[in-house]
């Protein structure tokens, strides 16, 4: 963190630092996750029967 001479310019330096900070984090937090890819239908059903109905649509049967 920068120093000034001037107590204000400190004060406002430290609020600047906390905003990036604070807006970082926010960033970090908005980012959503990496989508699963399945390489087969096997592979998608093996973890769970029910994705297959919103993948492919609410007719799926596996």
């Amino acid at each position: 963190m920068i120093r000034a001479t001037n107590p204000f310019a400190n004060y406002t330096l430290a609020i600047a630092a906390q905003y990036s900070e604070t807006k970082h984090g926010i960033e970090e937090a908005e980012k959503l996750p990496a989508r699963k890819i399945y390489r087969s239908l096997d592979a998608m059903l093996e973890e769970c029967v029910f994705l297959g109905a919103t993948r492919f649509g609410t007719n799926f049967i596996a």
